[in-house]
């Protein structure tokens, strides 16, 4: 006796699809702000409604439902990471309404080191806190490398503010870190910088080149870099160190 082959799929029947392949990149750790690309494959008797979740932790933090994906795919999504926290991601997918498998997972760092080149660190009177004339303190931290080095965004956001301050932080641009209550200053530019006020900038995007503005105009060529937080600003130090491991 021959068997009979399947019946053809028809269209509105219910399919339970399953993934076979996820690919997400990069593959390596990537800075909040960047976009994450999924690309996954599936079987399916015909066109599936697919479920696909990104989540740290158990909090969700994008959902794509696709209502008549076609298999084998491969279906293609991008998130844009830029108001994400810091963390472990894990992917998963399924059919729409469906149980769910977990398909893979992707790190997000905070942000990326701001100076594109060799690079070193002023000593006693770069750091946080030092001594300044008039009863001041340094309120950042000074990163010594070449001038005209590219600097470039530690973590995406939109220019708040792009100016000229002759008597200390020369052209400084200032970023609000895009899902953050926290501002990046980039100071002593060689010019004003490239993004205008309210533009948007993505985590490595160029900002200018390191100068020698305002009172840097008698010091080695260095970025004065500083976050600042709701209470003002606090010590960039940690977060640098991190950044200079892995970017």
């Amino acid at each position: 006796m021959i068997d009979a082959p399947p019946p053809p799929h028809a269209a509105g029947t219910p399919v339970s699809p399953e993934f076979t392949r996820a690919v997400i990149t990069p593959r390596r750790p990537v800075a909040g702000g960047r976009r994450v690309g999924l690309r996954l494959r599936f079987t399916s008797p015909g066109p599936a409604g697919l479920r696909v979740e990104i989540r740290r932790g158990r909090r969700l933090a994008r959902r794509w439902v696709v209502r008549a994906a076609t298999p084998p795919g491969p279906l293609r999504l991008r998130w844009d990471s830029a108001a994400a926290r810091e963390g472990r991601y894990t992917v998963s997918g399924g059919p729409a309404g469906g149980r769910m498998k977990r398909l893979g997972r992707f790190t997000l760092r905070s942000g990326v080191f701001p100076v594109r080149g060799p690079h070193g660190a002023r000593g006693g009177v770069g750091l946080f806190g030092a001594g300044r004339s008039g009863g001041r303190t340094h309120e950042g931290f000074d990163i010594l490398t070449a001038c005209g080095t590219p600097v470039v965004a530690a973590r995406a956001g939109v220019v708040r503010r792009r100016y000229h301050d002759p008597v200390l932080y020369g052209n400084n641009v200032i970023v609000r870190g895009a899902g953050q209550r926290r501002e990046y200053w980039y100071s002593h530019l060689r010019t004003p910088g490239r993004v205008p006020p309210g533009g948007r900038v993505r985590t490595g995007q160029r900002l200018g080149e390191v100068g020698q503005t305002g009172n840097a105009r008698t010091t080695p060529c260095h970025l004065h870099f500083e976050i600042h937080g709701p209470a003002g600003p606090f010590d960039p130090l940690p977060r640098l160190r991190q950044w200079d491991a892995y970017s």
